[in-house]
């Protein structure tokens, strides 16, 4: 009886100890990134530009639920444009909800370089509200995406990041030169990509984030 007893209050106290730990860590960041924006399809190739350049930005709020698994909201925009000139594309306005996995932790990164390095794999649905490069019509198309972020830790509450992801138009009825695509308003679906450096900054008074804990 005394070693059952025993057993029981170990057990409770190992409990508690992990339950202590998952509160003393924080689970809220501020993210932001600039980068490049790469359109893959539809555009109409007479075009001497791919409508693709540094015109990508993004800022967002991520929400760790665990130490591998989390949530992000985000505010992206992207500016397909020709080049020189600027008179003829499109600028996608996107907002989008993220699944966030942290494969670092899985793989165990994060334990072999000393909270250094680690990798955050995320799934992106959004909707883009695109505006066609002077002229007065928009359209709004959804947005899938998925991404790959490495992450450097530089302090308590700093870490910097590269991000690419590859992302998939939902019934779009303008390339991204803003011309229409079929003349009886057919959708289609499309592709583009992202390359962008950014920073993270940690929300909350404990002194670690869970991306590091």
């Amino acid at each position: 009886m005394k070693l059952v007893s025993k057993s029981f209050f170990v057990f409770i106290l190992l409990n508690s100890s992990l339950l202590l730990a998952q509160f003393n860590v924080n689970n809220m960041s501020l993210e932001a990134g600039y980068g490049y924006t790469g359109a893959i399809e539809p555009y109409y190739k007479g075009f001497k530009s791919n409508f693709s350049g540094m015109n990508h930005f993004n800022v967002g709020v991520r929400y760790m639920f665990t130490e591998k698994i989390g949530a992000k909201v985000s505010y992206k925009f992207d500016h397909f444009v020709n080049d020189p000139g600027g008179k003829v594309g499109i600028t996608y306005n996107t907002i989008s909800v993220s699944g966030i996995y942290n494969i670092g932790k899985q793989l165990g990164l994060t334990y072999l370089t000393r909270d250094r390095l680690g990798v955050n794999a995320h799934v992106d649905a959004g909707v883009a509200f695109a505006y066609m490069i002077g002229k007065n019509e928009y359209e709004k198309v959804g947005v899938i995406g998925i991404g790959i972020t490495p992450m450097y830790n530089i302090s308590n509450k700093f870490a910097l990041t590269a991000d690419f992801t590859h992302n998939i138009t939902m019934k779009q009825h303008y390339g991204f030169d803003g011309l229409l695509l079929d003349p009886e308003y057919k959708p289609q679906s499309g592709s583009f990509y992202n390359f962008s450096f950014g920073i993270i900054f940690y929300l909350g008074e404990n002194r670690y984030h869970s991306d590091w804990y």
